[in-house]
């Protein structure tokens, strides 16, 4: 097989570890509320859980996006397959909500970072002309389990309940994320490659800056994503409605993801990068006006979802422009621990800022964030 079909053969499986992992992790907002009715509390308590997992993603990202740029990809894509197998299983079978944030949170994030950076760094290598359409790709993967998991998730909880559904999401994953690993290889090795070694990227001034700028665009990123469901129910949008809007999101990023990959390497990185968080602002600004107009909820989504293609598909290029692809998997990993702290100070701040404020005072909040994180994308360049 030929390096350039080798090279799909291992886009392909990105893809699909991708839509697993993700798919399962950003269907928590349909699980939310289910969890709290189980254990007899509110959302407050219970989404941190999201916001612990996605911490632990982006951890696990830094180690495995390493860790794979010196020993390999398949043993870490391996290792998540194990550790979102156990997370579930265990997961579904919880008698206490600390049991959640045991098992669930660690095994769970920890698996989607197992695949995430390990692989866009690995297809990173695979390529050097089509770079852009092949990590586009592979990000589309993202996006359509954003838009499959809530939906399927909606209709898997009302059938049989949020503790099934996550036996069934077990199953699936073992299956699917060894294949994956299967199908993965690691690209021969170019001697004339740009390698600056990892430390010195992430001692340089200009990925501390972007890094600075994603921790504050955190927050704004994450919060429709754990709070559109209940949001929506609250203003007297139907439950199935209600679920659809996270897959608008996964749908409009998956489109959009497309669209950038047919156009190939158009586009400058950096003003790509910025004009992907101008869309994330305009999303949560649509999302304050939202009220009770369902119309306006699924525009917000739709934006959301735009800006989260052009914003995501945008990085792994303005790093490898930046400092080149030896390290790719490595800087990538530890440059998305940025948004895990966002994470945190996101839906797990804003779960307890809308029991006790609402949904308005928690959007305002990371509008104002989001803004002073595109505002900062402006000055790497001039370092």
């Amino acid at each position: 097989m030929s390096n350039i079909r080798r090279g799909w053969v291992v886009t392909s499986a990105a893809f699909v570890a991708n839509f697993v992992t993700f798919g399962v992790l950003f269907s928590f907002g349909i699980f939310l509320t289910p969890i709290a009715d189980s254990f007899d509390t509110s959302t407050g308590p219970v989404a941190p859980l999201f916001s612990t997992a996605v911490c632990f993603y982006y951890l696990a990202g830094a180690v495995a996006g390493r860790f794979s740029d010196r020993v390999g990809v398949r043993p870490v894509v391996v290792t998540g397959a194990i550790f979102m197998t156990i997370g579930l299983i265990v997961s579904a079978r919880a008698s206490a909500l600390w049991q959640l944030y045991l098992v669930y949170a660690p095994l769970v994030g920890s698996a989607v970072g197992c695949c995430y950076p390990p692989m866009i760094g690995t297809v990173g290598r695979w390529f050097e002309e089509r770079r852009t359409a092949a990590i586009s790709l592979v990000l589309a993967g993202v996006g359509m389990g954003t838009f499959v998991g809530p939906i399927v998730s909606r209709v898997l909880i009302d059938a049989w309940g949020w503790r099934s559904t996550l036996g069934i999401y077990a199953a699936f994953s073992a299956v699917l994320l060894v294949a994956c690993a299967i199908a993965s290889s690691d690209a021969p090795i170019k001697p004339d490659s740009k390698q600056l070694g990892l430390s010195a990227i992430l001692r340089s001034k200009k990925f501390l800056t972007l890094y600075g700028a994603l921790i504050l665009g955190g927050p704004g990123f994450y919060a429709p994503l754990a709070f559109y469901n209940d949001h929506a129910v609250s203003e007297g949008t139907g439950s199935q409605a209600a679920a659809l809007l996270v897959g608008v999101v996964g749908a409009s990023s998956v489109v959009a993801r497309l669209i950038i990959s047919a156009l190939g390497d158009r586009f400058i990185p950096m003003r790509q990068y910025r004009f992907g968080q101008l869309l994330m602002v305009a999303c949560l600004v649509l999302w304050l006006s939202a009220g009770n107009s369902y119309g306006l909820f699924f525009l917000s989504a739709l934006f959301h979802g735009v800006g989260w293609a052009v914003w995501f598909t945008a990085a792994p290029n303005v790093l490898a422009d930046w400092f080149g692809v030896a390290d790719l998997g490595g800087a990538l990993g530890t440059f998305y621990t940025a948004l895990g702290f966002g994470a945190l100070a996101g839906p797990a701040v804003l779960g307890f800022v809308i029991d006790s404020s609402g949904y308005e005072t928690a959007i305002v909040m990371v509008i104002c964030s989001s803004v002073v994180a595109w505002l900062a994308c402006f000055f790497p360049e001039r370092l």
